[in-house]
């Protein structure tokens, strides 16, 4: 029986066991070549044994904070974005990665409906690194705060008025709301 498929599909049996039996071959020479090692004629004894590890690159975490202006924003991908809080006069730099979608809708399950790529341009995504709001700052006590998943959490009140929206000429986009 075909069932279908090709005959080169799977491979034959006889080229199984020819790289089967390579590998044999690989391996059994790595073993005689250890076995030839002549242990006793090694001087350990200036060998530090601690085992070394190296870290080649941070892991970086990443919150995302999103905008909802007033209206439609032109703005490029890469941009800084300030959040600045006026009482205090704390600034936070974020980057601006993206606008949302539309017709994201999702069901009680989570799961997207309707997906849509066109931009949404009223919806800025933001994003700021982790370590910056999780690490005991003192330039920005308040705006930590507001990051949901952050370690400083807490819940707020603070009016809307006292919060500033900027781009990175430091002109105030009109925005009506803002999810940590």
């Amino acid at each position: 029986m075909n069932f279908g498929f090709d005959d080169d599909v799977f491979p034959k049996r006889k080229d199984l066991k020819k790289k089967l039996e390579s590998e044999k071959a690989f391996y059994d020479d790595i073993n005689e070549q250890v076995r030839q090692i002549e242990i006793d004629k090694i001087d350990f004894t200036k060998e530090d044994f601690v085992p070394k590890s190296e870290i080649t690159q941070k892991q970086q975490v990443f919150f995302w904070i999103r905008v909802y202006m007033k209206e439609e924003m032109q703005v490029e991908p890469n941009t800084d974005v300030i959040i600045f809080w006026k009482p205090t006069e704390e600034k936070l730099i974020t980057k601006f990665i993206c606008y949302a979608k539309k017709g994201l809708d999702r069901d009680l399950e989570e799961q997207v409906t309707n997906y849509n790529d066109e931009d949404d341009k009223k919806v800025l995504c933001l994003m700021v690194g982790e370590d910056r709001i999780n690490t005991n700052n003192k330039d920005i006590p308040f705006l930590k705060t507001l990051f949901k998943l952050g370690r400083y959490h807490q819940r707020q009140i603070w009016k809307r008025e006292d919060m500033v929206v900027l781009d990175n000429k430091e002109v105030e986009l009109p925005w009506f709301d803002i999810d940590f």
